[in-house]
């Protein structure tokens, strides 16, 4: 599977690692003119795969997001102290 984005473009990729790989349509793949395109596109399709990725056209991943992303991000917070303000 190629990440490298067509010059001057970015590539939305969208993975399952159970299921994605063996679809007849295979994974979510996507080219877009722009970041905030491929953001958008990637965004709305975030609930639907495990892992969705952006690339820019020299194939460096500019973004991570998914279900999983998603979970990790809330695992994160989660684990995190609240802050403590003291009154003044």
């Amino acid at each position: 599977m190629q990440t490298q984005a067509p010059k001057g473009q970015y590539r939305v990729l969208g993975l399952d690692p159970v299921d994605t790989l063996t679809w007849p349509s295979g994974p979510l793949w996507k080219d877009c003119e722009t970041i905030d395109e491929a953001r958008d596109f990637a965004d709305r399709n975030e609930g639907s795969y495990a892992w969705i990725y952006i690339y820019d056209d020299a194939g460096e991943i500019l973004y991570e997001g998914g279900c999983h992303a998603l979970f990790e991000r809330t695992q994160n917070v989660n684990q995190e102290p609240p802050k403590r303000t003291d009154p003044k």
